[in-house]
């Protein structure tokens, strides 16, 4: 293909964290340079037929809003069937910043307020809180409960657990056996937390019942808690947790008193509530894009998670909304101001 540059790229169809194109091309490609035009080349996986070669030229007058995430580029076109996004991925971060110097640096007003608010937002969060100390503290400790619980369970002579059934990384746990061996330790049992031993309340946070359990609520953790931590700042974040998830830990026991409950979610839930309560405050520090794009996450998440709830009887939704109630109030009594000093409005 002829132009002045030239840059091999990949390009996909669809995923919410991948750069797409309307053009339905995926796989290897090309993308050329010319003085006027930007020329992308690849296979077309928009029909039933086998993938053809496909090139498409755009404009440069019609190109905006040029932004790189890693090796990741993307570009706004205007007035080609209304507006669309095109996307590709090149070899590296470097490549893709080469080709992004060469593309026209025009921004629309709406685009260059919102990637200035990002900006904002996560020199903010750098500011403050540069680092995650706690969620990986509270990884590695329900990461560690949950094999010392393992280690437990080896039969005499240190038999290997995958002669034990119901008892492997992947097997389910007998119901009768697991829930006695997660009494001992500490779970939320109705009888014996209304009988005086609150502290149930607490270690029950901190175990699961199964690998998939676990590895659940170990990734929602990570994925949610990272940003809320920083937002929040680590001590803070700390106290969060724990209101979240004794407030879903007392609702479970009190709606049911027979329960027999454990696991993080209630306390993931309150972290969720924690972040919808900072968010909603006036001079958070949280600019509006910011906070769009947080409620357009979160909300679609907690209601699935909570309809999903009420359908599997298995699931302990009244920790879920407890930890939830919980997290919301104590978030906004928790909430600081993210405003950096020099920036702190009058």
């Amino acid at each position: 293909m002829a132009g002045l540059h030239a840059f091999n790229v990949r390009f996909h169809l669809g995923g919410r964290n991948w750069p797409t194109n309307p053009y339905g091309l995926q796989g290897e490609g090309s993308v050329s340079l010319e003085p006027d035009f930007v020329i992308i080349g690849g296979r077309n996986h928009s029909s039933f037929r086998l993938p053809k070669w496909a090139e498409h030229r755009l404009r440069m007058v019609d190109i905006v809003n040029v932004r790189t995430e890693g090796p990741d580029l993307r570009f706004d076109l205007l007035g080609v069937k209304g507006n669309m996004t095109v996307g590709f991925t090149l070899a590296d971060g470097a490549e893709a910043r080469r080709l992004a110097a060469l593309l026209p640096t025009r921004q629309t007003e709406q685009f260059a307020l919102a990637h200035a608010e990002r900006e904002a937002f996560h020199d903010r969060i750098d500011y403050w809180s540069p680092s995650t100390p706690v969620i990986w503290g509270l990884l590695a400790l329900n990461i560690g409960i949950y094999f010392l619980m393992w280690l437990a369970r080896r039969g005499p002579r240190g038999i290997s657990l995958q002669t034990m059934p119901g008892w492997g990384w992947s097997s389910p746990v007998d119901a009768m056996i697991r829930s006695y061996q997660l009494a001992h330790w500490g779970a939320n049992v109705g009888p014996l937390t209304l009988s005086g031993e609150w502290w149930r309340l607490v270690t029950s946070m901190f175990l699961h019942g199964s690998l998939l359990h676990i590895a659940f609520n170990m990734l929602a953790l990570w994925q949610v808690g990272t940003l809320v931590e920083r937002i929040f700042g680590s001590m803070r974040f700390v106290a969060l947790y724990m209101i979240a998830g004794v407030c879903g830990s007392l609702a479970s026991v009190l709606w049911n008193p027979q329960v027999n409950s454990v696991g993080a979610s209630g306390a993931i839930f309150g972290i969720l509530g924690g972040l919808l309560a900072f968010i909603r405050r006036e001079n958070s520090g949280v600019p509006p894009t910011i906070v769009k794009e947080l409620r357009a996450s979160a909300l679609p998440f907690l209601l699935f998670n909570l309809t999903a709830g009420f359908l599997y009887p298995h699931t302990d939704n009244a920790a879920h909304l407890g930890g939830l109630v919980g997290g919301f109030l104590a978030g906004h009594l928790l909430a600081r101001s993210l405003h950096m000093p020099e920036h702190r409005p009058a």
